[in-house]
């Protein structure tokens, strides 16, 4: 049994949470008082409008249908809600490096679409910042921990509202397969039951082996522009550099952590064969971890496909993803394999 599943099974014996302790043991034969998990405290941000974004891209989506995370008092983000009243499932998307939730616009329309309660969030500490050397950045910032944090705020705000909710699905892109994998593993990812919070994990074109990305970045930096930002990010995230702090780089590492995610009932990855910016062994490595964990997991590989931007869903990468999603959503299951994908 893993570390995580230990702990959730100490959690369920003393009816608490993982970090309660209890001020003597119960007697034998007790009952057992279950006591709530609490939620991780948040604090409420405003949205930047989409159509003040640089990325002309993001003017061709609608805000139709969409809402803002702040109204609800949570950190910035967007929603969609379905038509149901009593919706069973919920979606948590991640988005990727100098993206936000504006980016997932029409994939949250499309979950909505399908019956299930739909959010993106921004990722507390990422900003638009005045960068010495690079300029004026949009969504500056590799915000793994703040991201984790506040979509496991909102996946819990979501699921108290709507006790109905049975299934709940995690979905990141690139750098936000780094922050979706930290947000599965995380000790604060359950429910206020203390069971575990997540059910599915979806991740395309995923930062799995941060370690491996962060010193490819840090090869690159002298010579390329966008490689010398992520590593800076990546330091800052981390508070220094992966030989000062080792151990916060193996904290927000998804394949170092795999096999605390043996609780998921299925897992789906997704890679372009020829990603020049995410390397598709880090796929491979995290398939590897979480069959090992014992998780059914499939991996997708789109054969000659490069990195793709997260906003569009007709790419092989993102669609096949996206149409995994769907398909688990209509009551699909996941099954160990690998399957080679026409870009």
């Amino acid at each position: 049994m893993n570390a995580r599943a230990l702990a959730l099974l100490g959690v369920a014996l003393l009816g608490g949470c993982g970090n309660s302790t209890p001020s003597s043991p119960p007697a034998a034969g007790a009952p057992v008082i279950p006591v709530a998990c609490p939620a991780p405290e948040v604090v409420a941000s405003a949205e930047v409008p989409c159509s003040e974004r640089a990325d002309p891209r993001l003017a061709e989506m609608s805000n139709d249908g969409i809402l803002l995370a702040s109204e609800l008092g949570l950190p910035a983000g967007r929603y969609a809600l379905p038509a149901a009243s009593a919706p069973t499932q919920l979606v948590v998307f991640f988005h990727g490096h100098q993206n936000d939730s504006c980016s997932w616009r029409n994939h949250l329309r499309a979950a909505a679409a399908q019956g299930a309660v739909a959010v993106a969030m921004n990722y507390t500490g990422q900003e638009d910042r005045e960068v010495p050397g690079f300029g004026f950045i949009e969504n500056w910032g590799w915000a793994v921990r703040g991201g984790a944090k506040d979509s496991i705020a909102a996946a819990r705000y979501f699921l108290n509202r709507y006790p109905s909710i049975t299934e709940v699905y995690n979905f990141g892109t690139s750098m936000g397969g780094n922050v979706s994998g930290f947000a599965a593993y995380s000790p604060d990812a359950v429910r206020a039951d203390c069971s575990p919070l997540w059910d599915w994990f979806i991740a395309t074109e995923g930062v799995h082996n941060l370690t491996e990305e962060y010193t490819g970045a840090r090869t690159l930096a002298p010579n390329n522009g966008a490689a010398a930002q992520a590593q800076m990010e990546i330091e800052e995230e981390n508070g220094g550099s992966l030989e000062e702090v080792p151990a916060a780089f193996a904290e927000i590492t998804n394949t170092a952590n795999a096999a605390d995610l043996g609780y998921l009932k299925g897992a789906v990855l997704v890679h372009g064969t020829s990603d020049q910016t995410v390397p598709v062994d880090q796929s491979r490595q995290m398939s590897d971890g979480l069959r090992a964990a014992g998780v059914p997991t499939h991996l997708f590989l789109v054969v000659g496909s490069d990195h793709v931007w997260e906003g569009n869903s007709d790419v092989a990468v993102m669609r096949t993803g996206l149409e995994e999603l769907a398909r688990l959503l209509a009551g699909g299951i996941v099954s160990d394999g690998e399957t080679p994908v026409t870009n």
